[in-house]
């Protein structure tokens, strides 16, 4: 259901309005809204908090950062299923008051972690230039030589394509006073160094370049290539042993992890609370803030703030037409379906929460669908004991509640059509029929089961007609069009599969009646919004159309009888290969077991991915499509959103002021 809000406006003194900003938050069931102060800019104002809520993200991305620092070099032990750290507000307010050690911690992780990304920096440019100079191993001569008074003498490179020998000796033919050496060659280069007097030192270099010539120069290094590559591997072996020695001092903090979270989780909060602060309307002396309350809460949110604080505040229910934020409260298999529902989108304030009868139907068909009882029971199971052994979140916590119920469902169907495990014997004791061998028979019930689910789909939206007081509606958009939907339904019955066509004949003549009677009610009907005759006759003429669309829908159904099937011929084809191997005993049930257990889980894993994504479609598409209005805001309250701690109560209530960086 849709929890019903009360519009709340509340005014006070500027000198509370912090204060009482914190207590709002603390009782976290107030949104507040924003105001439009356009016309009164002139005397009124927003309160400026633009460079504190600079300054909060500034230290958030620092604590974020020391703690992702952390975690890579020491990872807190997490289970796959935890959810946040419990600390009582004592704990919690006492680490605040404190921060000034954390802040300090924080720096220091900080610090090192900018030493280590520096260390990386210097290895890489070592490695590097390691590289370059390995070419040159064999190079004995010291790297910043340059020649005499007389001699010209360069280190250098040419493409390899350009042949070695003929370079030499054309060189030497046309420069006799010079002379080169090829050090190394690989696929790309030759590396070579040059000596030449320096009156022909040009027309060497002249010649060189015509064969592609570069001059390489080694500046900084001095000493042969030995002994630099010495100097870097010991430089390099350093600063392996200055970065484990770094990351062990880092290692060694992590006793301030859980402080640092619970730094960042107060700077969340104090985010929180300036980003709401900037939608209150303030004077000198008093400020004003309108927004919504739970109308369950609506008295006891009054009484308490007028109990500690100088305020005026004033409740009233929303408007006729006006919308609210929309806030869900269900439970049991309703509340399963809400993380279907929020995928999609918030219903409208205005309209009834569709929970309550979707989420049956979304169990309902994922359970046809995933159709083995065998990978039911392991769904229900895996869920079950997930929810039993671990503190989830509540969105995480609505999720395996939803998989739990599924799984129960699946089991059903299996129980009915016979499919555990795809094991073949155990078909013949299917309550129901068996699927596989009928498939007909499934697809007549699939469609059935779609034209179930849609007339669902067409009540709600009577519902919410008639909710609205819109009875004429109510009867006109869904009363005639269930006649001319059940009319053509009918009369199509002897064009379904396992559909005896003789047994039908009352119905198929039925049919005919209610088409005609239902076509003429929809034509009177459905163009009445229209201002002319033409116009409602058009109007209620294209409603006639809307059938083929229904049919189609209907349609989408089939997928019920392909993926169930899909699971069960599946998982009987992984029976079959796991004994169809002629080999000795032990290696054959050795086989059996790992092509039984990887087949299975394939089965499973991709047939509850398609049961669970199909499902959905189904409610999206053809239910949703029927009535849906959606577009509902999330309720919002200023409340103490955290990343890692959960606070629980304690004998302390006030929190206290923080000291940050």
């Amino acid at each position: 259901m849709i929890v019903k809000m009360n519009k709340i406006t509340l005014l006070g003194m500027e000198y509370q309005r912090e204060e009482l900003t914190k207590a709002l938050m603390g009782l976290g069931i107030v949104e507040i809204s924003t105001v439009d102060i356009d016309d009164y800019r002139e005397i009124i104002g927003n309160p400026d908090v633009q460079a504190e809520l600079q300054r909060i993200d500034t230290e958030l991305t620092q604590v974020d950062s020391a703690l992702d620092c952390l975690n890579k070099y020491s990872p807190a032990k997490k289970s796959l299923f935890s959810s946040r750290r419990e600390v009582t507000v004592s704990e919690f307010n006492n680490t605040v008051k404190n921060s000034d050690a954390v802040w300090e911690s924080v720096k220091e992780i900080l610090k090192k972690e900018e030493h280590l990304i520096n260390l990386k920096s210097e290895e890489n440019r070592l490695n590097n230039l390691y590289l370059s100079l390995l070419p040159w191993k064999d190079l004995d001569v010291p790297l910043d030589y340059t020649g005499t008074q007389k001699t010209v003498f360069q280190y250098g490179t040419i493409p390899s394509i350009v042949e070695w020998d003929s370079v030499k000796t054309e060189l030497s033919e046309k420069v006799p006073d010079s002379y080169i050496e090829r050090i190394n060659s690989d696929k790309d280069q030759h590396y070579l160094f040059l000596i030449a007097h320096k009156d022909s030192g040009q027309e060497c270099l002249s010649y060189l370049a015509s064969k592609g010539y570069n001059r390489v120069t080694f500046s900084a290094l001095t000493g042969t290539v030995t002994d630099n590559t010495g100097k870097i591997n010991k430089r390099i072996n350093e600063i392996a042993a200055e970065r484990e020695k770094t990351i062990e001092q880092i290692k060694n903090m992590s006793d301030s992890r859980n402080a640092m979270e619970i730094l960042y989780d107060w700077l969340m909060m104090e985010k929180g609370r300036l980003e709401a602060t900037e939608r209150i309307i303030n004077t000198k002396k008093v400020f004003l803030i309108t927004g919504w309350v739970p109308e369950r809460n609506a008295l006891d949110v009054k009484k308490f703030l007028e109990s500690k604080f100088i305020v005026s505040i004033e409740l009233e229910e929303p408007g006729e037409d006006e919308e609210y934020p929309v806030l869900l409260e269900n439970r049991g298999i309703a509340e399963a379906g809400e993380p279907v529902m929020q995928m999609y989108s918030l219903p409208s304030s205005k309209e009834i929460d569709p929970n309550t009868v979707m989420a049956p139907f979304f169990i309902l068909l994922f359970g046809i669908m995933f159709s083995d009882g065998g990978y039911g029971l392991i769904l229900s199971l895996i869920t079950g004991i997930i929810l039993w052994r671990f503190k989830l979140e509540d969105d995480m916590r609505k999720f395996m509640k939803l998989m739990f119920f599924c799984g129960l469902s699946t089991m059903f169907w299996g129980l009915m059509f016979g499919g555990w495990f795809g094991i073949s014997a155990l078909v013949k004791y299917a309550v129901w029929f068996d699927m596989v061998s009928e498939p007909e028979k499934m697809l007549s019930w699939s469609l059935l089961f779609g034209v179930i689910h849609i007339y669902a789909g067409f009540a709600l939206k009577a519902a919410n007609l008639i909710r609205e007081k819109k009875y004429l509606d109510a009867l006109f958009d869904v009363g005639f069009v269930y006649v001319f939907y059940t009319g053509a339904v009918f009369f199509l019955l002897p064009y379904i599969p396992a559909v005896n066509p003789d047994k039908v004949v009352p119905l198929v003549n039925a049919g005919k009646y209610m088409l005609v009677i239902g076509g003429v009610l929809l034509i009177l009907t459905q163009g009445r919004a229209k201002k002319n005759i033409i116009g409602k006759i058009t109007g209620g003429l294209s409603s006639i159309y809307n059938v083929v669309s229904f049919l189609s829908d209907v349609l989408s159904y089939s997928r019920l009888l392909a993926l169930g099937l899909a699971t069960s011929i599946i998982a009987s084809i992984v029976n079959q290969l796991g004994v169809m191997f002629d080999m000795p005993i032990v290696l054959k049930v050795i086989a059996a077991a790992v092509i039984l257990l990887v087949g299975h889980l394939i089965n499973f894993g991709i047939n509850v991915l398609g049961a669970y994504v199909h499902s959905c479609r189904l409610q999206y598409l053809e239910f949703f499509g029927k009535f849906f209005t959606g577009g509902g805001e999330a309720f919002s309250p200023l409340k103490i959103n955290t990343k890692y701690t959960k606070l629980k109560s304690d004998a302390e209530y006030k929190m206290q002021p923080m000291h940050t960086a």
